[in-house]
């Protein structure tokens, strides 16, 4: 299997210890985003002003929010969509200049037209399909406008024929967007959001992914004979690993503390200005399921899952037990 972002749910258990029902239940809660891929053409690139800087085909995943993947995912229902977070801009070939094409189209939709043929670099959000679309208001005047000559003239007014056109191909057309429908069997999960909210331990292979050089490394389970050949070790209060040291602070002031309290009570720490615990700001960002640090001159980053914090933290406690 080739490495990919972003997966088929099918694929799900080929790739992690995670069953369907584990990504349904935090899916349902609103706790975690999918993808969903997408083939289209004439998609609108819009800048911030709201005017048009010209067209694009895209075969690639846009992001979703916890509602859509929700709706998709546990009701499987279908959506349509006007606005459309692009996640992977180096599938566009090129932006294609519409304002020739779109001149003498009445436009209401967007500020201007204008062009730009720079295929953006990062994630950024466009519209569905541009083109003519119905101009209901102008359509509906258009008919009372026909029906009112057609009585002046006393010819006979075709109602049911006039009003079902406003529906099945309105006479007056302007310049639009046409809503993209995104079905259940189109969602994608994005393979390092998978292990940022689980852990990186959740998949099978995470090195295939570059997850095994940032995680700190396990401890090593009391069975293992490696635990008896640990030689010169350190005092607590020269430990030098960044974490442990914190780990340490933590303790003197909650010795007997679980570590989910201390978790909590780091996680805290970390959004203060003046940290008590990392005095040194080595965390970097810290969530309900890990911790991101770096190490020694910050160029090298870690992730440190809550299952690596409670088995370091019982190390710790046993190591300051024998002193």
């Amino acid at each position: 299997m080739l490495n990919r972002n972003y997966y088929r749910l099918a694929e799900l258990a080929t790739l992690s210890y995670l069953s369907e029902g584990d990504l349904l239940d935090v899916v349902e809660r609103q706790e975690f985003t999918l993808c969903a891929w997408l083939e289209g053409q004439s998609f609108g690139l819009v800048s911030k002003t709201n005017a048009l800087l010209g067209l694009f085909d895209y075969n690639g995943t846009v992001t979703l929010t916890k509602q859509q993947s929700q709706i998709l995912l546990c009701e499987s229902k279908s959506i349509r969509l006007e606005w459309l977070p692009i996640q992977e801009p180096e599938r566009i070939k090129a932006i294609a200049d519409c304002r020739k094409q779109f001149a003498d189209l009445p436009n209401r939709t967007f500020s201007k037209l204008l062009y730009r043929s720079d295929v953006p670099t990062s994630l950024f959000m466009a519209c569905g399909s541009v083109g003519e679309v119905a101009d209901q208001l102008a359509s509906l005047n258009h008919v009372k406008e026909k029906q009112r000559k057609a009585l002046e003239q006393g010819e006979k007014v075709k109602l049911f024929d006039d009003w079902m056109s406003l529906f099945v191909d309105a006479p007056v057309k302007q310049l639009g967007i046409q809503p993209i429908e995104i079905k259940p069997e189109q969602l994608r999960f994005d393979i390092r959001k998978l292990a940022e909210h689980f852990g990186p331990e959740c998949l099978k292979q995470p090195e295939r992914f570059g997850f095994a050089r940032q995680m700190e490394s396990q401890t090593v389970m009391p069975s293992s004979p490696i635990i008896n050949q640990i030689s010169n070790p350190i005092e607590p209060n020269m430990e030098t690993k960044p974490i442990k040291v914190i780990m340490g602070a933590l303790l003197d002031d909650y010795p007997t503390a679980r570590s989910d309290k201390l978790w909590n009570v780091l996680r805290q720490d970390v959004k203060q200005t003046a940290r008590r615990y990392d005095t040194e700001q080595v965390i970097d960002e810290m969530s309900q399921y890990q911790i991101i640090w770096f190490g020694r001159g910050r160029d090298a980053e870690f992730i440190m899952a809550y299952k690596t914090f409670q088995n370091q933290l019982s190390a710790v406690r046993k190591q300051r037990l024998k002193t």
